[in-house]
């Protein structure tokens, strides 16, 4: 949810209405960090840390005690790099059908 700072002051007609609006905040939140320069260089290492994992993870012997041990290191990072990416599309896609929820939503609940 949004930070409850930004959300004084609007008078939400119910809950879910201040849902869908908390999501789209952080959705476009989210956005404006991404373009930004501090969002595009993580975003950057992100990919970067996945990529060299999965390359790395080619040249393994993952049958040999060393070699899986390895292999779950680089897993786990793998894991976490691509979790990020992946958290960040997700809250984006959200807060896009949290703001589409909200267009009209006043209409249809008949307030």
């Amino acid at each position: 949810m949004a930070d409850p700072t930004q959300l004084q002051g609007i008078e939400f007609i119910n809950e879910q209405e201040q849902q869908f609006f908390a999501e789209a905040v952080i959705g476009e939140e989210i956005r404006q960090f991404l373009v930004s320069s501090v969002g595009k260089f993580l975003h950057g290492c992100a990919k970067a840390e996945y990529d060299q994992c999965r390359d790395e993870m080619f040249d393994l012997e993952p049958y040999t005690p060393d070699g899986k041990r390895e292999y779950m290191r680089l897993k786990a990072k793998a894991w976490a790099a691509s979790h990020f990416l992946q958290w960040c599309v997700e809250a984006i896609q959200n807060g896009n059908n949290a703001a589409t929820q909200l267009e009209g939503y006043r209409d249809e609940v008949g307030e």
